[in-house]
């Protein structure tokens, strides 16, 4: 588990005049905080909050649901995961600047993650609205899951459900069902 920084970002705004668009350019580019955390089966979990640094309050609420009791969390040593840790029952702490590893336990996952994470961010799209933010990383997490390695063989639906959007979901059965006639 490990928190990303990703800068604020309006892409696409319109400013209402030239010295709105001056004062934007001058402002040191805001941080927004994003969670990122695997587990060994390969299953990702991203959430992005509009926090400038996490706090253990966002970190238990998301955790409550996502990890059970009885499992290990590996984290390093920031500020934000010193209280997550007393309620957590297992726990590995590791030292990043250190070159040895405590066994299995390793960030080096989570941080290959989030690496390609950002740089499919920052380079296919040249960077992406803060607002949309969560929409790209359920993407990236989709994709991760089903698209790379292990395809599912009909991919357009589970796609259609993991979008939660009953609408699509009906125009994909529709798709389907047409019959072409030669």
């Amino acid at each position: 588990m490990d928190e990303l920084l990703m800068n604020y970002s309006e892409k696409g705004r319109i400013y209402k005049n030239a010295e709105e668009l001056k004062r934007a350019r001058k402002q040191k580019p805001k941080k927004v905080a994003v969670l990122a955390a695997t587990d060994r089966a390969g299953n990702l979990l991203f959430k992005k909050f509009e926090s400038k640094k996490l706090s253990s309050e966002q970190i238990e609420q998301f955790l409550k649901a996502k990890m059970p009791k009885d499992g290990v969390m590996c984290s390093s040593n920031k500020k934000a995961f010193k209280k997550v840790r007393r309620n957590v029952i297992k726990h590995k702490e590791v030292v990043t600047n250190h070159r040895q590893k405590r066994g299995i336990y390793s960030l080096s996952t989570v941080k290959k993650k989030a690496s390609e994470f950002t740089n499919w961010i920052y380079f296919k799209f040249r960077g992406v609205a803060t607002k949309y933010l969560q929409n790209y990383i359920m993407w990236y997490v989709v994709m991760g899951k089903y698209l790379t390695g292990k395809t599912v063989s009909n991919t357009g639906r589970m796609l259609n459900l993991a979008s939660s959007d009953r609408w699509a979901w009906y125009r994909y059965r529709e798709l389907v069902n047409i019959t072409y006639v030669n």
